[in-house]
């Protein structure tokens, strides 16, 4: 992406900082998902267990689980703080569903509140949790079957530091930590960094510091960059929390 486009990019997504493309395919389902749960669960394995059934109890703790997961499947608009109806009709056309009435339901505001999100999606959640699923590939027969059909993808059960053996270069072929980075979702398929990416045990501040400057960056040097600046500021937290993220991404949650 040149310096003109990614310049437009970034406008248009009213100072995000990432470019999605859409529809989302199941390994990119699969995070929002898992990151989410372990974002949100705590110690609740009984909580974890209706998650894991596509059971959404009305709760604090499953409200912002459920906005959790909108903005990482990329249907929630954080600047306006609305529901991206228009990719949610794109994720369910892309998986030749018919496109359910209820989506009218997502209109509107919700000005951000986790309850709010959860109430405004509630009804559609409620009417159209099958087909839900298999728009965004929650059910194991649907993503089984995409993983399978793109073996070029990290595997499940694999971990990331496994799969990224002898990929790292990136596109370009000469970046260190392009498909680690790629893995652990602090860049995005465009080599945009992502702003709501959490790493355990680094601070806000600091992943934002880095963010800025990666964000100068194009290619793969936007990912090296990314690790190099955390390197450097946090090297044992950011060795901890890369290896408690690739310890977790041999699971399916």
């Amino acid at each position: 992406m040149n310096t003109l486009l990614k310049v437009a990019v970034l406008l248009s997504l009213g100072g995000t900082g990432y470019s999605w493309q859409y529809p989302r395919n199941a390994d990119q389902t699969l995070w929002a998902w898992r990151s989410c749960q372990k974002e949100h669960i705590g110690d609740d394995q009984a909580l974890l267990k209706k998650w894991l059934k596509f059971e959404i109890p009305d709760d604090k703790v499953t409200h912002c689980f459920i906005k959790c997961t909108w903005i990482h499947l990329g249907m929630y608009d954080e600047k306006t703080k609305t529901i991206r109806v228009d990719k949610v009709k794109q994720q369910f056309e892309g998986r030749k569903l018919p496109v359910p009435a209820e989506i009218s339901k997502l209109e509107g505001p919700t000005d951000g509140d986790c309850e709010k999100i959860y109430r405004k999606t509630r009804a559609f959640l409620d009417a159209q949790m099958k087909n839900y699923r298999i728009a965004f590939y929650g059910t194991y027969d649907g993503s089984d079957a995409w993983f399978a059909e793109h073996p070029e993808t990290k595997p499940k059960n694999t971990k990331i530091s496994e799969f990224c053996k002898g990929r790292e270069g990136g596109k370009e072929g000469t970046c260190k930590h392009a498909c680690s980075m790629y893995y652990y979702l602090l860049v995005d398929e465009d080599n945009l960094v992502i702003p709501f990416r959490k790493l355990p045990g680094i601070s806000e501040s600091d992943l934002k510091q880095c963010r800025d400057a990666a964000s100068k960056k194009s290619g793969c040097q936007v990912a090296d960059t990314i690790y190099d600046c955390l390197n450097k500021i946090n090297p044992t937290g950011l060795k901890t929390a890369l290896n408690t993220l690739d310890e977790q991404s041999l699971t399916n949650y």
